[in-house]
């Protein structure tokens, strides 16, 4: 059973109010905060219970007496009579509200991100080591952009990727090779739990050759001082005959530094391997488990559309009416989320 207490942001008194609330959403997708909506029945009738909610109170949703998501009361909503309408945002909502300034003289990723959580007072649940030194000033970025640049730069050195979100009023920074989920929901108490995938509520699934290209070639831009050599040269060319006979030819150029030349034709490999290839962006509405969020990899069997195949999860919207759960998926290739 799902159950949203409410702590008052003094500390002092604390509420569950699930009887007053009606619908449910929260959102997850691959940056560092998550959101939370729900709604209060209200009416201004005697002896109805009055509403508790105020803006800055902290709110905790749980399943089971498992906590989904805790966050701070940022915008409340009156229409008349209507339902109140209250946005809850995760702890990191404030590393984006704020603009600071840092100075880091080669000291590893790990290190410089620690510290920029630790001055916002944010508790840690994990963050690995990432050895990447960061030498880099930054003015007037809020710390999550500088967060974000800093382990941008770590993913890119080591050709990691990483899923950062909070749990528990922590937060948690992740390889996302690791997170591998399935999914199980129940219909009733005394059933066994069925794969939430066993019976999709929906699903859409689009595949296109528009970003595709089947031609690689790099480009070195040679010093004027070289007179033996033509300004621009073409010192590798890669293509995949396959699909070029099957989609016609789509071509990229990439321009690299002359001073990496020798890698060109390895860095025309990765490139092509990564651009020569159908791209598609898939949805699918399951019913609910609480341990969907975005970063996770799900494989996919999916017969209507054909989906069948490993995906990342790119956002994820979860939605309870009634103590009905249902959610809906975005999914996408794990080599098109960059």
């Amino acid at each position: 059973m799902f159950q949203i207490l409410l702590i008052k942001n003094d500390g002092q008194k604390s509420y569950d109010i699930t009887p007053l609330v009606g619908s449910i959403t929260w959102d997850s997708n691959l940056s560092m905060m998550a959101a939370m909506e729900f709604d209060i029945s209200w009416t201004d009738a005697k002896l109805f219970p009055a509403n508790p909610c105020d803006l800055g109170d902290v709110v905790i949703l749980t399943k089971d007496g498992e906590e989904v998501h805790r966050g701070v009361i940022v915008t409340e909503g009156r229409s008349g009579r209507a339902a109140i309408k209250y946005t809850v945002y995760d702890y990191a909502w404030y590393l984006g509200k704020s603009k600071s300034v840092y100075q880091f003289n080669n000291i590893p990723a790990s290190q410089a991100i620690t510290k920029i959580l630790n001055d916002f007072g944010m508790l840690i649940g994990h963050v690995p080591e990432m050895a990447t030194p960061i030498d880099e000033i930054y003015l007037e970025k809020s710390p999550a952009e500088i967060i974000e640049d800093i382990y941008k730069k770590h993913e890119r050195a080591s050709g990691k990727r990483y899923n950062v979100e909070m749990r528990q009023g922590k937060i948690y920074f992740e390889e996302m090779k690791n997170l591998v989920i399935k999914g199980t929901f129940k219909l009733a108490e005394n059933v066994a739990p069925a794969d939430v995938l066993a019976n999709p509520l929906g699903a859409d699934r689009t595949r296109t050759i528009e970003s595709m290209r089947n031609r690689v070639k790099i480009l070195v831009e040679h010093d004027d001082k070289e007179k033996t050599k033509p300004k621009y040269e073409i010192v590798a060319n890669v293509q995949d005959e396959g699909l070029i006979q099957k989609y016609g030819l789509l071509e990229e150029v990439f321009k690299i530094d002359a001073e990496d030349a020798a890698k060109a034709r390895e860095v025309a490999r990765i490139l092509l391997q990564r651009l020569a290839r159908i791209h598609e962006t898939n949805s699918i509405k399951l019913l609910g488990d609480v341990a969907f969020k975005a970063g996770r990899l799900l494989d996919v069997d999916e017969p209507i559309t054909g989906m069948k195949q490993r995906f990342m999860i790119t956002a994820v919207k979860h939605e309870v009416k009634k103590q009905i759960h249902t959610m809906q998926l975005e999914l996408a290739l794990p080599e098109d989320v960059k």
